[in-house]
């Protein structure tokens, strides 16, 4: 016998592939109920407004990504290796949402506008500040040898996290997946972690 999923989570399914597509303000709650199959009571029995709705969507979207992004360092890969898989992550992802929506979507937080409400604003940023945190660990297990300080590895951490930030934008704004043909790479050759992509073997 099959469960029959919960009203709560079929809204927030609805709503997270809903506005993945249309952006936050391009969904409505009626759109998200027609989708999920509830009615509006049960929506507003399941949340108390769009905006608890959109906080809840982004964390578990972040969820979903951090349990990812942590599998990237959970086995006994050496450091560099672990650390190239979480690069590589980025280009995995953008191509399994083209997949699923038929376009490139950059990440989530694109998706819920520069005009979401303060709190969705929050938590986004605390989702990247836990993410800059993994990253920082990544990039200091991966240039171990170096025995940087932790001002270098904050600084090498941001710059990493700008490149990545771009490569995501230049993916969306162009629809294309190709700003991580060679994006683990080109980011390790710039850190003097590995070969160029142009350069011979």
């Amino acid at each position: 016998m099959i469960a029959k999923v919960p009203a709560r989570q079929r809204i927030l399914d609805a709503a997270i592939t809903l506005m993945w597509r249309n952006g936050y303000d391009g969904v409505s709650v009626d759109a998200i109920c027609d989708a999920a199959n509830v009615r509006k009571g049960s929506f507003y029995h399941a949340f108390a407004s769009k905006e608890a709705l959109l906080n809840a969507a982004i964390k578990r979207v972040w969820e979903h990504d951090r349990a990812e992004i942590e599998c990237c360092y959970a086995d006994n890969s050496p450091p560099l290796l672990q650390f190239r898989n979480h690069l590589e992550w980025f280009g995995l992802t953008q191509r399994r949402l083209r997949a699923q929506f038929g376009f490139v979507p950059g990440m989530f937080n694109m998706a819920a506008a520069m005009n979401a409400p303060q709190e969705a604003r929050e938590i986004s940023a605390r989702a990247s500040q836990e993410h800059g945190a993994i990253l920082g660990q990544g990039v200091n297990a991966a240039l171990a040898a170096r025995q940087l300080s932790p001002a270098e590895v904050q600084w090498w951490s941001a710059l990493v996290t700008q490149l990545i930030n771009g490569a995501v934008i230049q993916a969306r704004l162009s629809n294309s997946l190709a700003p991580f043909d060679t994006f683990p790479e080109s980011v390790l050759a710039l850190m003097g972690l590995g070969r160029a992509p142009f350069d011979p073997p």
